[in-house]
């Protein structure tokens, strides 16, 4: 017999298996895809924006466009970056390009949206008239209320800035639209920053407008906001709902909400900042000092200057059989740490379970938070 050929054959045969395996293998594996930036604004002159890509798959880019150029247009697994250039821009007029990175089995995709002024486009001034509210907590500022039909009708100067694209209410991202609720997530319910918004522009002058950015992740710890912690804080819960908000805030909702309040500065001014959280930290007394950094890091990310730029922090639900109103006496000590910030009461307030506010009880505290605004505002 001859021994070489059979071993030959063995040895082939094994490998054969060994890659059926792999192959069986790995296609038991859940695709991953991670961009960490998917809004980038370039400059009329020109220059580099660097993203990462962060992978399982092998992935490609798509939607390559003549003024945009890319150093690196597929790649492997692992963490990859890659450089955007973009040349001087004298066309005229902004220019914009939509990428699309997906991974080579299709089933993942992610969309970076690129955009570049022009140098003879007048730069748009921000209008002065155009307040502006960074809105974020957890669960009650997500909006946990039944919406009504008395909830439908609303005053055309109440924006909200869409945060997430939604085909069910036909709303894109990163665009104004009234502020019909939900205006958080695209099935979230009502929160207190619809009756902040409304009770605002009922009292303020009719040249003046209001808008509002929410980005809340319910049951999330208030470190998920912290710009150097947050990714201790991404997993505390496997559940699916909870991770899937998170994964549509790109991971990172601090980062998330900022990228977007960035955009929205060209449209208006920045006026002040909405909390409520403290369920999930119920009891914390260090919850304090947590919100200060996540509020100083906000102030100076965005170039906002505390006495400009309030913050406004609600209590927990206070009524009966509630889970967390102990957290009152901590959230109360707020202003001892920073000294722009504000307590909303939530007394009196109703509730429909131990945690959260009904619809009543919601529209109850925007109200209160729209009468402390509209007092430091001197209305």
């Amino acid at each position: 017999m001859n021994t070489k050929f059979l071993g030959r054959t063995m040895l082939a045969t094994l490998l054969w298996v060994a890659t059926i395996s792999c192959g069986n293998a790995n296609n038991d594996i859940e695709p991953l895809l991670d961009v960490s930036k998917v809004l980038i604004s370039l400059s009329a002159e020109g220059g580099t924006e660097n993203i990462t890509i962060t992978s399982n798959d092998n992935w490609s880019v798509d939607g390559l466009t003549s003024w945009l150029e890319l150093n690196q247009t597929s790649g492997n697994s692992g963490n990859v970056e890659i450089q955007l250039t973009a040349e001087l821009n004298d066309t005229g007029s902004t220019r914009f390009a939509t990428l699309s990175i997906s991974l080579k089995n299709g089933e993942i995709q992610q969309l970076v949206k690129v955009s570049q002024v022009s140098q003879s486009t007048p730069v748009a001034q921000a209008d002065p008239n155009f307040y502006i509210f960074l809105c974020f907590g957890q669960s009650n500022m997500q909006g946990m209320g039944a919406i009504e039909s008395q909830d439908k009708t609303v005053d055309s100067r109440f924006k909200v800035f869409q945060t997430l694209d939604c085909s069910n209410l036909n709303r894109e991202k990163s665009t104004w639209y009234t502020a019909v609720p939900p205006t958080c997530q695209c099935n979230s319910g009502l929160s207190p920053a619809d009756y902040f918004g409304r009770t605002m522009v009922e009292n303020l002058p009719n040249n003046i407008t209001v808008g509002i950015i929410n980005v809340a992740v319910a049951g999330c710890d208030i470190r998920l906001f912290d710009k150097d912690k947050y990714q201790d804080y991404d997993s505390t819960s496997t559940d699916a709902w909870f991770t899937s908000i998170i994964d549509g805030y790109d991971g990172n909702p601090y980062q998330y909400l900022v990228s977007l309040a960035k955009l929205a500065q060209k449209d208006g001014v920045i006026k002040g900042i909405l909390l409520h959280q403290g369920e999930t930290n119920s009891g914390q007394q260090e919850w304090p000092t947590y919100v200060q950094k996540i509020y100083n890091d906000m102030l100076t990310d965005l170039s906002l200057e505390a006495n400009s730029v309030p913050l406004l922090a609600g209590e927990m639900f206070s009524g009966d059989n509630n889970c967390c109103s102990s957290m009152n006496t901590i959230i109360g000590t707020l202003p001892e740490t920073i000294p722009t910030a504000h307590i909303i009461s939530s007394d009196g307030c109703t509730g429909q379970d131990a945690a959260h506010f009904d619809s009543a009880g919601y529209r109850i505290l925007g109200k209160r938070y729209a009468d402390e605004m509209l007092s430091l505002l001197g209305y």
